[in-house]
């Protein structure tokens, strides 16, 4: 099995003071990784087999809004979804790193949740006339779009014409 994110870890393991057989522990460990997938498959397979937020599993699945106090970050809600086939839980509310306003043109930037490192993460598009969202990242999944202006001072969950705004971008399951 790949193991992704925080998913699985193989441990080494001692009964009371004697300690198993490293023979038997290894072809253990090994029915437990393989008994490990195929609930990860089952799972996913109960849940439609693709990516996306598992709606309904926490309040605002995954959402991104803006902060309390608008400014140049914003915050992603709890959740949980599937990546790549893999389950992901993201525990509690995060705040984004500030993000920087475009120079000349607009920029769509998105928010992504990273399966590798249990994470979020925004991946920066490039300034145009008429930008282009970014594609998410190798096992991550897109949560929302931030559309950025030149000179603006924050980002909001609504368009304003003059500040930043969240544009919802999740599938759910």
């Amino acid at each position: 099995m790949a193991i992704k994110g925080k998913a699985y870890t193989k441990t080494s393991w001692t009964f009371a003071e004697r300690p198993v057989a490293s023979s038997k522990l290894n072809s253990w460990d090994d029915r437990i990784e393989a008994a490990l997938e195929l609930v990860r498959f089952l799972l996913s397979q109960a849940w439609g087999g693709g990516d996306g937020v598992i709606r309904k599993a926490a309040t605002d699945d995954l959402a991104v809004v803006a902060l309390d106090v608008p400014g140049m970050s914003v915050r992603v809600k709890p959740g949980y979804a599937f990546i790549s086939r893999y389950p992901y839980r993201l525990e509690a509310e995060t705040a984004t790193p500030e993000v920087t306003a475009p120079a000349a043109n607009p920029r769509i930037d998105l928010v992504q949740a990273r399966l590798e490192t249990w994470d979020i993460s925004i991946a920066p598009g490039t300034e145009a006339a008429s930008p282009v969202a970014p594609s998410a990242s190798a096992n991550a999944l897109a949560l929302a779009h931030l559309y950025l202006r030149p000179g603006m001072t924050s980002i909001k969950n609504a368009d304003d014409s003059t500040n930043g705004y969240i544009i919802d971008a999740r599938t759910f399951l």
